[in-house]
């Protein structure tokens, strides 16, 4: 006789459940419910685990934060994989081109309009990532990019205009641009995607 193993995706149950907001969320993390090895991140009043990473993905995380690091002109800072603050969420973007100074967030997280270009790199997480975009749209980011490492594309969403659009699709063999400053910085995409 088998026994056949059932995998089945586990549903909220059909109870009230808790909504948190930003400040109740910093509460937990001071109060050590959740701790540094929770690895997870406020969406929309829900603390949401992060997905697993495969290698290619710390890659990629690396070489955008290199290239930011290296490219930007002054008075703009790259931060990677820490928070950023909006009214009902705390996402910890993988890269965050922010205008400002260290001393500007020394006592608070930079929020969505200090931020001119939010990007995720997508391997497991790709549908929690396109999810961000509203999030990142309401809260006022100028720009958001999602690497696809499956499709070898960019998601390239550019909040602008007040108007929510679908993204630009960006092919893994093409160049991309943001301007900071009236100056542009271009990623040669086959570098990341090879």
């Amino acid at each position: 006789m088998t026994t056949q193993l059932i995998l089945t995706t586990p549903i909220a149950p059909p109870l009230p459940l808790h909504k948190f907001t930003v400040q109740q969320y910093h509460l937990l993390g001071e109060f050590g419910v959740l701790t540094p090895e929770d690895k997870v991140e406020l969406l929309e009043g829900w603390i949401v685990e992060k997905m697993n990473r495969r290698p290619i993905y710390g890659f990629i995380v690396r070489m955008l934060n290199d290239f930011f690091m290296r490219q930007l002109p002054p008075g703009w800072l790259c931060q990677c994989q820490l928070p950023i603050t909006t009214e009902r969420s705390e996402p910890e973007p993988d890269i965050a081109i922010i205008h400002g100074d260290h001393e500007a967030f020394r006592s608070h997280h930079p929020g969505g309009h200090d931020c001119r270009l939010i990007i995720e790199v997508a391997d497991t997480s790709l549908e929690k990532d396109r999810a961000k975009a509203c999030i990142y749209h309401e809260a006022g980011v100028q720009e958001y990019w999602i690497f696809n490492i499956g499709d070898s594309c960019v998601k390239r969403y550019d909040f602008t205009n007040s108007t929510f659009r679908a993204p630009n699709i960006i092919p893994g063999n093409s160049q991309l641009s943001v301007t900071l400053d009236d100056r542009p910085l271009t990623i040669a995409l086959q570098k990341i995607f090879q």
